[in-house]
């Protein structure tokens, strides 16, 4: 099975959208598990699917906020 075939399920790396394979595992470059391509913005699925990920980037850009109004002062 082709994986850039349009029928064909996909797993690419959310960091190398060059990675493909035709079954879920880990890239080859960073080790990242693979994620289903099912459409549009994996990387976005891959961060929103692990609650950790949410935390740190609501922690992320709380501090950002506070650190941008401590500039402006």
């Amino acid at each position: 099975m082709d994986p850039k075939s349009p029928g064909a399920a996909a797993y690419i790396c959310p960091m190398h959208a060059d990675v493909r394979q035709t079954s879920p595992g880990t890239c080859p470059t960073c080790g990242m598990p693979l994620v289903a391509e099912t459409g549009r913005f994996p990387l976005l699925r891959h961060m929103f699917g692990s609650p950790l990920h949410v935390v740190a980037m609501l922690v992320l850009m709380a501090l950002l906020m506070v650190a941008s109004m401590m500039v402006m002062r």
